[in-house]
């Protein structure tokens, strides 16, 4: 009788640790990820209530940041960053379609994620350089957005790798309110 009494207690300790990790798991969710050598940048002057994390300002310079007309967020830092952040559908089944269909560029997807794609893309025999991109899909509350590098930026497989990382810290961050 007391060995059923203490695989009870053991049953018992053992559901209550068990449940006990979400509550956690949502306040880790909300802090800013590090990211070596990057340093968070705040996008509410742009209308946009976000932070992401880029290449910190010390050794690469300061972002430039600038609201498209087309109302695309566009984040350079340096050669090596360049991002833009834009309202979407994050179909990202969709631009597999398109990359597919491409009638100038073959196109190479290098690794597949749920929300995240990176390819490469190339004209052959046309001895132009191959091109790297990548596109992630960040889920902010009840809006979409679309991170992708900037389509006018030249940027190695590495450079690619880094941008999307930095995408992945996208989070959200409400204006602080002023006192009038």
């Amino acid at each position: 009788m007391k060995a059923l009494k203490y695989l009870s207690l053991i049953f018992v300790f053992a559901i209550l640790i068990a449940c006990g990790g979400s509550s956690e798991e949502e306040v880790i969710e909300n802090k800013p990820v590090e990211l070596k050598g990057y340093e968070e940048l705040d996008l509410n002057p742009w209308g946009f209530e976000m932070a992401i994390m880029v290449p910190n300002a010390e050794e690469n310079g300061e972002p430039n940041v600038v609201l498209t007309e087309r109302g695309a967020l566009e984040i350079v830092v340096g050669q090596s960053f360049g991002i833009e952040i834009m309202f979407g559908e994050g179909d990202i089944e969709l631009l597999k379609m398109d990359l597919k269909e491409d009638l100038v560029f073959t196109s190479e997807i290098i690794k597949e994620e749920e929300n995240a794609l990176i390819y490469k893309q190339d004209i052959p025999d046309s001895g132009i350089k191959t091109q790297h991109h990548f596109f992630y899909k960040a889920q902010l509350g009840s809006n979409v957005y679309e991170v992708r590098d900037l389509i006018d930026g030249s940027y190695g497989s590495a450079m690619i790798e880094s941008m999307l990382n930095a995408a992945k810290t996208l989070r959200e961050v409400k204006a602080a309110k002023v006192a009038a």
